[in-house]
């Protein structure tokens, strides 16, 4: 109990220190189209540059499974290219929703040089793997603006995440062939705050962070968020941009999920580069 209090306090206080920079770069520029820093309706899109980190553990009924660091153990590549999605709607004056989507599909052959207990099935040293791990990232945020100025707004946020995870491992060794699956969606809601401000007429920066962190009954779920981009209008309507992102997941049991028991700790961050077009 203590240490969720102390979590908690900890992101109130990062949240509270990321409002300061963004009422000192509203200054800097003043919009003559009140409409441009929250446009009706916005979308991005274009390529994302994860590095990557997995450790997961899948439990059988009779006992804890091998857990497993995919990145080490089963080499799997670290470092991805893929596209990446976001649209916005603006719902009213000071609301917006935000929806965005993005996959990372890896795979890897290679043999084990340990016993892996896998589920309900166990993986012998020696046998010749195959590992297919593939994430579906979907984002769905409800944006506030307290503050909504012609070139700038900050506010708060409250999304709902869904990553789905799926797997499947198959080996062979002495002609005799194993293989094991799962797939299970970890859904969650989030809370956190957000900014954009005008740097220059055609600059726009940016920013948000978003916390999640629940622990009860063997289930705990930890998922923080961030996101920093700057894009550059080159056209009214047009923009090129840039950005930076951190994800981090931490999933011990999976709630609403009948077929899946075992632990996710799945972070990624990386830059993305994009296009985007406002209306």
């Amino acid at each position: 109990m203590h240490k969720n209090i102390y979590q908690a306090r900890r992101v109130f206080v990062l949240l509270s220190i990321l409002y300061i920079p963004i009422f000192g770069f509203a200054q800097s520029y003043e919009s003559k189209d009140s409409g441009l820093i929250n446009p009706k309706f916005y979308i991005s899109a274009g390529a994302y540059f994860p590095e990557i980190t997995t450790t997961i553990r899948v439990d059988s009924e009779s006992g804890l499974g091998t857990e497993i660091g995919l990145e080490n153990d089963f080499k799997l590549n670290n470092n991805l290219s893929v596209f990446q999605v976001e649209g916005m709607v603006r719902l009213k004056e000071k609301s917006q929703l935000v929806l965005g989507y993005t996959n990372m599909k890896r795979g890897n052959s290679f043999q084990f040089d340990q016993d892996v207990n896998f589920g309900d099935t166990t993986f012998y040293a020696g046998a010749n793997a195959e590992l297919n791990f593939d994430v579906y990232y979907y984002a769905l945020t409800w944006r506030y603006s307290f503050f909504n100025k012609p070139n700038w707004n900050a506010g708060l946020s409250l999304g709902a995440r869904v990553m789905q995870f799926k797997a499947r491992l198959d080996a062979a060794i002495n002609s005799k062939e194993y293989s094991q699956s799962f797939s299970v969606a970890a859904p969650a809601l989030l809370v956190g705050v957000h900014g954009a401000a005008y740097l220059t007429p055609n600059l726009l920066g940016r920013y948000s962070l978003e916390y999640f962190q629940v622990s009860f009954s063997g289930i705990d779920i930890n998922i923080i968020e961030t996101d920093v981009s700057l894009q550059y209008f080159f056209l009214d309507n047009l923009s090129i941009g840039g950005g930076y992102s951190t994800n981090s997941y931490k999933v011990n049991e999976v709630p609403l999920s009948d077929n899946f028991s075992g632990k996710v700790l799945f972070a990624f961050s990386g830059f993305n580069l994009f296009l985007s077009a406002r209306f």
